[in-house]
């Protein structure tokens, strides 16, 4: 399933999802759509906020996890 699916199901807006992780509305947009690599603890974070397992959202061949900043 993907993030926006998922996001979208729990009744939450990509601002909603900006707010929790203390990061731009712009940048979470980015996440969701793919234009931009996620970085691990976001990634975790996004995976605690949504409720799921971080491997049933962000599979290798529709996200890139990075390490670093």
């Amino acid at each position: 399933m993907l993030l926006k699916e998922i996001r979208k199901k729990r009744g939450f807006n990509q601002q909603f999802m900006a707010n929790k992780l203390n990061i731009g509305l712009s940048t979470y947009n980015q996440y969701e759509n793919g234009g931009r690599n996620i970085p691990k603890d976001v990634a975790i974070s996004i995976a605690k906020l949504l409720d799921v397992n971080i491997k049933d959202i962000f599979l290798p061949s529709r996200f890139t996890i990075r390490e670093k900043y």
